[in-house]
Order: structure tokens, then sequence, then C-alpha cells
């Protein structure tokens, strides 16, 4: 009998349905993790797997407390179950002679990796490992998150009553000790443990900042105590492996020719893990890039030599893929393509990222507004499906800069207290019910609708509105950066609706709890950095429909492009997983997909990257975006390059006016490649620069194409001042919105190519040729909010290339060898 007809005959009341429809639905497929482990090591004795009926009494209180606490279903856990014991038989037994071992677990970003963790952590403790030392960020909100997390579901010692319920042990086991202990100061000290702690019985627990001096105080502390580590099996479990754990010092040498020691906390934990003669080393992270990249012939750095564990993307889980689609070519590595499977994405307009940009008297920006509004309307509507009981939160990451998060915080405040005015009295403030209705009914109800699960969910205005203003007087506005006191409270039983502004501080590991609406207006150059700003990526059960995320729409491609990416890599090694024969992972070296406008990550993380010699920019438009605005000499040199090179070119072949625009035409590649490569581009612009530019007209060159170049030089704003090139020829300057320091938001102007396709009739796109736009940006905006005043005019340069018709491999990076 189907699901559904055994409801109806069975009569299930309907606040039942949709638990018992969820129970009947079967059970979810268990995916074990792809692997890649070393043959070499094969005469390591291995922990063996637990089966359902041995012993193991840590994991089984884990277990317990996520079913009849946590409330998660059988399924998921048994999944868990699985996937941990697939990890634990990676690990060296405990009670062999010494061992090293280092391994690494590839999950996705806010993905229930700490599950992942406390699970293994729980196993090894069965196994017999008797110390445990999480690295946990470089934070003490995120440290303390997770240790009141471990201490739930591993230790069942919370050092809060807030924090319980917690796991239950049975009576006869040994409990663990804690070296460490919740709250933002509790990280490690010599005296904030017991002196049992010294047992050599008991399991312990240490939950770490990777700060250097935490470090050091730790390596200390077990060199000079009474701490015998002689025979203690130890798990080192590095959470963001890929973040401060990074030799950055990589092969740099000092002034005579020596290498420079690693840097310091890569060496520090590298110092830790030799204290132990029986240790392993996991690395957690959704984003390996930099730890793809250590140098695997270092033995003493920390590249995972002995495993890597990619994990399957959960059922129900909302990352780069479902949420952005998948951008870049396909590849033979990832050949689909996809769209995103919930609209849940909104562009931020140019008029509204400059209003954010000029945050001074008055109003609310429209940005924040129409974001706090979508957040009442998504909590009103969960309220109304009975998750009254869950924390509510909403994000704004519009900068790094502390002053800019205080500014965004201020018109919040001012807001959420104009809300709340208009809601005690809604017949004096009719507008707001207006726009609530008429966003529910144009963007909220329609998406609802859309979605098939969702579709039964669906509400009328009414019906969701009646609890806003529950919802607006329970709002709590909290700022996150480092100078700030505030903290999050999620262990409070009481829900909390949280409007969080902040910047560094949510961009690793920090978790908001029931977060459906997001403003992301950050700036990021490497793919790590990008993907892990993504607060938003995880599980959002029964209310996926209701979340919004507010971007603009640059940064989406590039979130879908890292979409391609990460399925790239994570193919790749599962490929590898799945042949008869796999090759370890030192033999494999993870192939990271080269993207034209991003850096895989730091530079000073590319460890032992080979170089990429080509990329493809065909049919991009590649704009210079950053610029040396803190060397004015660089920029002013730049002014003497152009003039000197149009003088090159002779008469534009037109001129529309006197002060733009001006055109010519069918320049041969050789002259735009010597603008090229005397043109001082950023050392910020990975990837429109003179190396990659150059490299890829010259490659296409050789095949036929790009051959011939039309320049241009639009009119620009007609109320700005004239630039003049050269005698007789001029034209008006732009004005852009400063993004960073040492970058603006767009440069190109909207229909500039469109007049240059129409005046010279080049409609269709030919490989042959190419464009290039030459914008003077008016310095005055740039200056504005700083301390410069010696910013000169500066140009900058926008490349329009075609579509190619040689078919150009998608180029990716590994170590060089």
């Amino acid at each position: 009998m189907k699901p559904a007809k055994a409801i109806r005959e069975a009569q299930v009341p309907v606040q039942f349905v949709d638990q018992i429809r969820e129970y009947l639905a079967g059970p979810v497929v268990i995916q074990r993790p792809s692997l890649l482990v070393d043959r070499e090591a094969s005469d390591v004795l291995r922990c063996p797997r637990f089966s359902d009926g041995d012993a193991q009494p840590y994991f089984a209180g884990l277990k317990n407390y996520l079913l009849n606490y946590r409330k998660w279903d059988r399924n998921t856990v048994d999944n868990l179950a699985e996937t941990s014991n697939d990890l634990l038989v990676r690990l060296p037994s405990p009670s062999q002679g010494g061992f090293k071992s280092r391994g690494l677990v590839v999950g996705h970003i806010q993905s229930g990796k700490t599950a992942n963790m406390a699970a293994l952590i729980s196993r090894a403790a069965d196994s017999g490992y008797k110390l445990v030392v999480v690295f946990s960020g470089l934070y003490k909100d995120l440290r303390s998150q997770t240790q009141r997390r471990f201490d739930q579901e591993i230790t069942g010692a919370p050092d809060f009553p807030e924090e319980k319920p917690a796991v239950e042990h049975d009576p006869g086991i040994l409990k663990w000790g804690r070296l460490t202990r919740s709250g933002l100061n509790g990280d490690f000290a010599r005296d904030n443990f017991p002196l049992d702690i010294l047992n050599p019985s008991i399991p312990k627990l240490a939950v770490v900042k990777k700060n250097v001096k935490v470090l050091e105080r730790l390596i200390d502390w077990l060199k000079c105590s009474n701490f015998s580590v002689e025979n203690l099996p130890t798990l080192i479990i590095d959470d963001e492996s890929d973040l401060a754990s990074i030799n950055t010092n990589y092969g740099k040498v000092d002034d005579d020719g020596e290498p420079i020691e690693p840097s310091k906390t890569n060496l520090r934990i590298r110092e830790f893990l030799d204290i132990f003669p029986k240790c392993v080393y996991v690395g957690f992270t959704a984003t390996p890039f930099a730890n793809a990249l250590i140098d695997a012939r270092e033995d003493s750095d920390l590249y995972p030599k002995d495993f890597i564990a990619v994990l399957r993307e959960p059922q129900g889980y909302l990352g780069p893929r479902q949420l952005f689609g998948l951008g870049m070519l396909p590849s033979d590595l990832s050949p689909d393509t996809a769209e995103p499977i919930v609209n849940v994405i909104r562009h931020i307009t140019p008029e509204q990222i400059v209003e954010m940009d000029h945050l001074g008297p008055g109003r609310c920006p429209e940005l924040l507004s129409e974001a706090l509004l979508s957040f009442i309307l998504s909590s009103s509507a969960r309220m109304q499906r009975g998750q009254g009981d869950k924390h509510f939160s909403m994000l704004v990451h519009s900068s790094h800069l502390t002053a800019e998060h205080n500014a965004a915080a201020a018109k919040l405040a001012d807001e959420i207290v104009f809300l709340k005015a208009q809601l005690q009295r809604p017949a004096k403030f009719p507008d707001l019910i207006k726009r609530a209705s008429a966003m529910w009914e144009k963007d909220f109800l329609p998406t609802t609708e859309a979605l098939p699960e969702c579709k039964k969910m669906a509400h009328d205005f009414d019906s969701v509105w009646r609890y806003a203003k529950d919802v607006v007087d329970s709002l709590e506005l909290k700022i996150l950066n480092v100078g700030s006191p505030d903290e999050l409270d999620y262990a409070s039983h009481t829900p909390k609706r949280y409007v969080v502004v902040g910047g560094n501080r949510l961009s690793r590991g920090l978790t908001l709890e029931g977060l459906s609406i997001s403003v992301f207006l950050r700036d990021t150059n490497t793919y790590d950095t990008l993907l892990q700003m993504g607060r938003w990526f995880g599980f959002r059960p029964r209310y996926h429909d209701l979340t919004r995320i507010y971007v603009e729409e640059t940064t989406a491609e590039l979130f879908a492009d890292l979409a391609r990416v990460e399925a790239d890599l994570r193919a790749d090694l599962m490929k590898y997983a799945q042949e008869p024969n796999p090759p370890t992972p030192v033999e494999v070296l993870p192939r990271i997909r080269f993207h034209p406008i991003l850096s895989i990550t730091a530079p000073n993380k590319m460890g032992a990257a080979g170089q990429v010699d080509s990329i493809s920019f065909q049919g991009k438009q590649s704009q210079t975006v950053r610029f040396p605005f803190d060397q004015p000499e660089q920029l002013r040199e730049n002014q003497e390059i152009l003039r000197e090179w149009l003088k090159g070119l002779g008469k534009p072949k037109k001129s529309i006016s006197r002060d733009g625009t001006h055109l010519w035409k069918d320049i041969p590649a050789a002259k735009l490649l010597e603008l090229v490569k005397s043109y001082k581009f950023s050392t910020g612009a990975p990837d429109v620069n003179s190396y990659y530019l150059s490299k890829y007209i010259e490659n296409q060159n050789s095949h036929g194409e790009l051959t011939k170049w039309d320049v241009v030089i639009p009119r620009g704003n007609r109320e700005n001042g004239l630039y003049t090139w050269a005698p007789n020829l001029a034209s008006r300057k732009v004005e852009r919105t400063r993004r960073t320091i040492n970058s603006i938001r767009v440069l190109k102007s909207d229909g500039d190519v469109d007049e240059w396709r129409r005046e010279f009739k080049r409609q269709e796109d030919s490989p042959e040729l190419g464009s290039i736009f030459l914008y003077v940006i008016d310095p005055k905006p740039i200056i504005a909010g700083t301390d410069r005043k010696d910013i000169p005019d500066t140009i900058g340069l926008l490349f329009n290339f075609p579509q190619s018709k040689k078919i150009v491999p998608a180029q990716y990076v590994s170590q060089a060898r």
C-alpha cells in the first residue's frame, strides 16, 4: 500500500501527517565517503570497524542524544554512524607501537561537519584513544561554540545550565576529562582543569583556538607537567584546516639562500604533533584548496599522505550548486549543467550599492529596509508553520571595516524602532502593510508555490502577517567584529530573533542558527574565502523556500563558478577512489580548476602549486577593478603609457563628438600586446594582468584568432570634467564607487559596448576580433571617506573577448613535480 493511502485509511491526525510520511518514505541510501589511502602504510594496524553488537559506549551515548534530544531522524543518525565508521578504520589502532598519521576529510560548507567530528571523536574514544585535541578557528566565539557543542554531544558536562540537556553516558564508563571550558575565556590555561585530568585511563578533550600563544601554553604544559604522553594515543582534529594551519613561508629563503622556517602557527602545530609517540592528525575542511597544494614530499608538513576522505553531499543540503547553479563551461569531470533548484537569489542593484556606500544621515537604505522586511515575513511564515520554538537569524555582511558595520547597524536599529511603532498602530501606517503584502504576494508566495514539496505550506498574507508584531518585538541587533563584545546565545532555551551585522568573524565556521535572510556585499578574490563567507549554505528544513540571499549579480555568478570548481575537485577525487587499484593521496595530487577572475587561495598558501601557463577568457568581459591607489606614481605612469600608445594609433577612425566617443578600427594584435605588456596592472588582480592576458592573446593568435582589435574611448559622464589624451582628443571622466581600499565595484558603463557595436556594425561576434575600452576614473569619489588627497586620474581597461572556435580545455592547478 502506498504511504498516502495508508495515512488516509489509518485516519492519522493532521498534525502528525508530515512525521508519518517522512517515516514511511524509506531509508536514505547510505553513501560512504570516497577514500584515497596510502598503500605503503598497509602494515599499520588499523582500528577495527564497529558492528551493532560491539561495546561502543561513547558513540552509543552520542547516538541516543541525537535521536532523543536533537530529534534527528534515524536515517540521518545511521548515515552518520556509517560515515564515522569508515573514517575510524583509517586511524591507526592505539594498541600498537608508535605511529604518525595524516588525513583530510573534505566536507561541505555548513553541512554537519561538526557532527562528523563528534562521531569520529566518540568512536576514537571507544577504540582506545585517550586524548583528543580540536583546533577550532581563530576567534573566541567559534571556539566557545565548538566547545559547547562537544560538551553537549561528547563529554556530557556543559558549563552552563542553559546548555542542557546533554549526552548521558552509562554510569559504569569513565567520564571525559576536559582541558578547556565553554565561554569566551575557556581556552586552555594551566589552572583550567582538575588534577584528575592526569589520570591516563580517562579520555580527555581540549578545544583550543589556532593561536600561537595558546599552542605554546599547551606545548609547554605537556613538556613540563606530570602528564605522561608515552602511552597516550592522541587524535588531533584541525577544524578549518586550510585556515592558519598552512605554512605560508613555503619556498621562501633568507638573504643567504637558506629556507625560512615555517610560519608560526604551522610550526607550532608540527611541534605539537611531534610531542606524541602515537598521534594521528585529521584535517576537516569544506575548502581543501590550500591543503591539496601542501608539498606532499615534505614529511614534516601537514599534507594528508595517509588518507583523503570526500564526504558525499547530505540529503536536504543546500550548497552553491543548489542555490546558484553550475557556472563556467562543463568539463570532463563535471560535464553536466545545472540551474538553481530554489529561486532565492535577489540581485542587489547598482543604486542600492551606491546608497550603502554612503551611509549618512537620513532614512534606512533601501537594501537594508527591504531585507529586514523580508526577514519579518520569513520569520512570521515560520511561526505560522509551527517553528516558533526555533531560532531565527538574519545576516548583513557588507564589509570588513568596523566603521561600516556600526553605520549599517545604526540604520537597522532605527528601522527596527520605526517598525515597532508602525506595528503598534497599524491603522496610522498603512504603507507598511501595503509593502509587506506586495512582497508576500509577488515574491514569497510564488517561490513557495513553485516548489512541489513546499506548495502545501503556502498561506495567504493575513495568516502570516498576524505574527509580525511578535517577531519585531523580539528582534535583537548584534554586531560581530573584532571590536564588539556582542555574542550570539543560541544555547538559550528562549528562541532568538537575531539581526547580525559583521565581517570576518562571520566568515569561518560560526553558525547562524535558523539563518533565513542574508545581505552580502563583501569583495574577495580567492576561492576559499568567498565560499567560506557563504553562511547561508546548509540545511533549512521546511523553510528553504523562505530564505533570501541578497548579492550582486557578479558575485552570484562567481558562486556558480565555484560550484563548478568544487564539483570538478570532488569528481576528480571520487573518480580515483572508485578505481580497482586507486592511487594514494601522494600519487594523485588533487587537481583544482583554474578560474579567470578568482585566485585559488592566498598567494602565500599556494604551496607547491605548479604554474598555469594559459587560461581562457573566451566570451568574457574582463575589466580592471583593482588599482594601486596607494601608489599614485604608478597611476601617473599609466597615463603616460596610454598617451604614448594612442599616439602610435594615429587619428581615430571615428569620433562621435569632440569629447567622445572615439573609435579606432582593426588595430593589429601586436600593437594591442604592446599596451598589455607595458600597462602597470595592480598586483592584486588575479586574472586581468599582463601575464595572463598576453599569454591568452598570443595563444589565440597562433590559431588565427584575436588578430584584430577595435579600440574605444567612451564619452564618459557628460557632467564630469574633460580628460585630454592628446591634442584634439578628449573624453569625459567617469565616477566609480570604491569597494575596498584599492578597488572599485565595476569599471564599464552600460551601453558603451552596444554603442561600439552599433557605430562600427559589429553586431556579429568574430573570433578574429577583440575590443578594448579605455576609461578615465575621476579620483574624487575614490578619495571620499579616506585620508588620501593625491590620487590622480586613473585609467582602467575593459577587454571584450569573443567566443573562440578553438576548443579550450579546462585548466587545472596541481602540485608541480
